[in-house]
């Protein structure tokens, strides 16, 4: 399955199973198979990596989506959030990680790959968490010196 085009989908009917059960499933392995019950019920086939990394995304935007809405309102709780861990950011920053989360999840739709979404999460995640301690983030966050000293490698 070419990852820039969607799948085309094969239709089956429940009957089709007794004799063709074998190009139902070659046809769900190559993208999607749709099987089509007499009452016009339908069942999808695919591969199970592509359901899961579509329900993953679709989850991950759904989050994405609240936490907008979410942060439109002042005095933000943390249990309000999907992301609890954004509160320790200002607005500036807040937005940032949304832009970089809709970048994230639009290559992991087109790709089918979690990847770059993970990274995104893990990556603000872990400046979250050392935003969190008082003395890091006056570290982190402090007005910083332009005067370096060079060292030697450690021998």
């Amino acid at each position: 399955m070419s990852k820039d085009a969607a799948p085309s989908t094969d239709v089956f009917q429940a009957s089709d199973l007794a004799s063709r059960r074998r190009d139902f499933i070659g046809a769900g392995r190559a993208g999607r198979a749709l099987l089509r019950d007499t009452d016009g019920f339908g069942l999808v086939m695919m591969p199970l990596a592509e359901w899961e990394a579509v329900t993953e995304v679709s989850s991950c935007a759904m989050e994405v989506m609240r936490t907008e809405v979410i942060l439109r309102h002042a005095d933000v709780r943390p249990a309000e959030l999907p992301y609890a861990w954004l509160t320790v950011f200002d607005d500036d920053d807040r937005e940032e990680f949304l832009d970089e989360m809709r970048d994230a999840l639009s290559v992991a739709f087109s790709t089918h790959d979690l990847g770059p979404v993970r990274t995104c999460l893990h990556d603000w995640q872990t400046t979250a968490q050392a935003l969190s301690d008082r003395t890091r983030r006056r570290i982190l966050t402090g007005p910083g010196t332009d005067e370096y000293e060079e060292v030697d490698a450690p021998s």
